[in-house]
């Protein structure tokens, strides 16, 4: 297995787990928007699952060098996350560190945060305007 514990305990049941791998070289070079690339597939994969009622959990904690061996994955892939997918299942049969930590409320970073004007790190005027608030 190429998750690490944690995440294997929390995968177990999971029907079908993915690798999400992108291909960082190509014939021209290395291909910079390989993650943005699969970034937006894993995003479109998301919202159909979800329309499908399934769930998803990305987990960055897994062995790259391990899944590269066992998958046999070309040096010009990158191995990026795993997904368990699947129907989602009562937290309650969880061990207790996990389940503590799914009851736990889901935090974003504000706007403010993330979409700056024209210098880093200096919050868009957007926000200043009462309908993005």
């Amino acid at each position: 297995n190429i998750l690490t514990s944690n995440n294997r305990l929390f995968a177990q049941n999971a029907p079908v787990l993915l690798l999400a791998i992108a291909k960082i070289n190509h014939a021209h070079g290395f291909n910079r928007h390989a993650l943005h690339d699969l970034g937006l597939a894993v995003s479109n994969f998301s919202l159909q699952a979800t329309d499908f009622g399934l769930g998803l959990h990305q987990m960055a904690g897994f062995d790259m060098l391990k899944a590269r061996e066992v998958f046999s994955i070309p040096e010009e892939f990158e191995p990026v996350t795993v997904i368990a997918v699947g129907y989602p299942g009562n937290p309650e049969t969880l061990p207790e560190a996990l389940k503590q930590k799914e009851a736990l409320p889901r935090k974003r970073k504000p706007f403010e945060e993330l979409v700056f004007d024209e210098t880093w790190n200096q919050p868009s005027s957007l926000f200043l305007k009462k309908e993005f608030l």
